[in-house]
C-alpha cells in the first residue's frame, strides 16, 4: 500500500493543498489505484520551512518542488515509482 500524506496546514492550504487533495483523489481514480493508495491530510510537515514547495509525502518520503500547477505529474510519478 502506498501512503500519500498532504499537508493541510495554513501555509500549504493558502498555496492550494486543498486543491491538491482533489487532484490526488482524481488521479487515484483515473489510474485505478483505489486498492493500492491511501491519502490522508496532515498538519505541518515542514516543507515550506525547507523551501520544498507544498507539503507532500509518499511513503514517508518528502516530495520536493510540488506546486499546484505541477502536482498531478509529480505525484503520479512518485506513486508510480512506489507501486
Amino acid at each position: 500500500m502506498v501512503n500519500v500524506e498532504i499537508c493541510i496546514g495554513s501555509s500549504c492550504y493558502v498555496k492550494g493543498s486543498d486543491k491538491v487533495v482533489a487532484i490526488v483523489k482524481n488521479l487515484i481514480s483515473e489510474q485505478g489505484w483505489e486498492d493500492k493508495v491511501t491519502v490522508k491530510g496532515s498538519f505541518c510537515i515542514q516543507s515550506c520551512q525547507n523551501k520544498y514547495g507544498l507539503g507532500i509525502k509518499v511513503n514517508e518520503q518528502t516530495i520536493k518542488g510540488v506546486t499546484l500547477s505541477n502536482a498531478k505529474e509529480i505525484i503520479k510519478d512518485a506513486i508510480g515509482n512506489a507501486l
